[in-house]
């Protein structure tokens, strides 16, 4: 084995970074492999997406890039041709590059043609066959084989059936999932799939002799939670007490957002209805804690777990009912912008930068001791991760939205004490982070905020012209408006 460091990047899908439990966020959630993880090595404390939805996000791990300069804007677009991507950039290091579970970083770009060795799930891909029969889910994925059923039959395992689903009333989709029992044994799920395929990547770079970069990637705990027992039962929802933003009256807020709210079709059932939902995710959160423990034995019962970093992170988070809101979209809230991020086998002092999840791309090029290959929007963060650096000097967080449930082109920039957020064709947003943490009160026309707001404004046009944005030639029109 080359004396170079190998790499596991873990991502999950739409885990909200207060349920990592080593945060101290969360009485409830466990995730206790993580958490070693984390007191083994260290936690970015403000670490965020720049943009909360799947594709943009992911392919923006594999650029560096935000995604109006990688071309993937909403679920259905391809990263732009002639950028140098990841897994091309580390295997001219000599590294193996494996790809487990959900892609979603490019609509036609395949694994492979991004340096790739895995089982391509195009699209959402989500492979379940035969659960939630009324949904499609891509099934089987938009290509062709569905890896998950070939698994299940190569090791003898049914067909997957759910008991207990729940489906709420909508008035947009007709249905609405979130969760159901997994009626199978732990073996049977997509979450083990993906642990199972990660190892068997594994076991390949170790045969070859070749560093590894893994990229492990989770479909939950976006929804549906379809979990087995013991996970299913694991949390109550008695114990999970009402979020503060909660007590959200969208007075003064886009209109978008109140639209979201009853497009999911959730606001009949109160806050006791997010709770049974959050606790069939929170016991989501729990089953993919434990398939990274089964990662992680699988390093050490090879003798390679010293010799492995590992990152575990989310593309972005979920409501989860704060703001009485669900899922992810036109809404530039904490909860679905900040992320888990945690490294081990670098450095072990925890790091409160604002630090964006783009830079991994850069990062693991650095640990591989080479660099991008053209500039990209961000930094190495491994002098941060190895405590060389205790500070990268940034005191803001750009991020944007396009198109997910309904197209707003949106940008928001935000600091410890303030968030402004542009919405295109709706009104804007400034959030007082000192008087108002969950976000509630909009003060962007509160004539006693005007000057913070033109300084903020003035941030954001910053930041659109020196990261190239097409939103700014729109912004710099009407921001006089605002």
């Amino acid at each position: 084995m080359s004396k170079r460091k190998n790499i596991l990047l873990i991502l999950s899908d739409q885990q909200r970074y207060d349920t990592v439990s080593a945060y101290g966020l969360n009485a409830v959630c466990k995730t206790p492999h993580i958490d070693t993880l984390a007191s083994e090595g260290m936690k970015f404390t403000n670490a965020f997406t720049s943009s909360a939805i799947c594709a943009p996000a992911r392919a923006s791990v594999m650029t560096g890039l935000f995604p109006h300069n990688h071309g993937v804007i909403d679920n259905f677009t391809d990263i732009k041709d002639g950028i140098p991507v990841l897994g091309h950039c580390m295997k001219e290091q000599g590294y193996f590059c494996g790809l487990a579970g959900k892609w979603h970083v490019s609509a036609t770009k395949t694994p492979e043609d991004c340096g790739f060795d895995g089982k391509a799930f195009m699209g959402y891909g989500f492979p379940g066959s035969g659960v939630f029969s009324s949904l499609k889910f891509n099934q089987p994925p938009d290509n062709a084989p569905n890896y998950y059923e070939e698994y299940l039959k190569e090791n003898g395992f049914d067909k997957p059936d759910v008991s207990h689903g729940f489906l709420g009333n909508n008035p947009a989709l007709q249905i609405q999932e979130m969760y159901a029992k997994h009626e199978g044994p732990l073996e049977s799920t997509i979450e083990y799939f993906v642990a199972h395929e990660a190892n068997r990547l594994i076991d390949k770079a170790v045969s070859q002799d070749q560093p590894f970069l893994l990229w492990a990637n989770f479909w939950g705990p976006h929804s549906p939670s379809i979990v087995p027992e013991p996970y299913f039962s694991m949390y109550d929802p008695k114990d999970i007490k009402e979020h503060p933003s909660y007590k959200e009256t969208f007075e003064n807020k886009p209109y978008g957002h109140y639209l979201s709210e009853k497009m999911w079709g959730l606001g009949d059932y109160g806050w006791d209805g997010f709770a049974d939902i959050a606790a069939k995710y929170y016991g989501h959160c729990t089953l993919i804690d434990d398939m990274v423990g089964m990662i992680i034995q699988k390093l050490k019962d090879l003798g390679i777990y010293e010799d492995t970093i590992i990152i575990y992170s989310a593309d972005h988070g979920d409501c989860l009912g704060a703001h009485k809101l669900i899922e992810k979209g036109a809404f530039t809230y904490d909860e679905i912008y900040r992320i888990p991020m945690i490294v081990k086998g670098l450095g072990t002092k925890d790091n409160d930068s604002f630090v964006y999840l783009q830079e991994l791309m850069p990062t693991l090029l650095d640990i591989a001791g080479t660099s991008p290959a053209k500039p990209v929007d961000g930094e190495s963060l491994l002098p941060l991760m190895e405590g060389r650096q205790e500070s990268n000097g940034r005191t803001e967080i750009y991020g944007e939205y396009h198109n997910h449930f309904y197209v707003s082109r949106q940008r928001m920039v935000r600091d410890n004490h303030y968030q402004f957020t542009f919405n295109e064709n709706e009104k804007g947003e400034l959030y007082d982070f000192d008087k108002d943490p969950y976000q509630l009160n909009n003060v962007c026309y509160d004539p006693t905020y005007s000057q913070i707001k033109k300084a903020y404004i003035e941030k954001m046009s910053h930041y659109m012209k020196t990261t190239n944005d097409p939103a700014g030639v729109w912004f710099h029109r009407i921001k006089e408006f605002y």
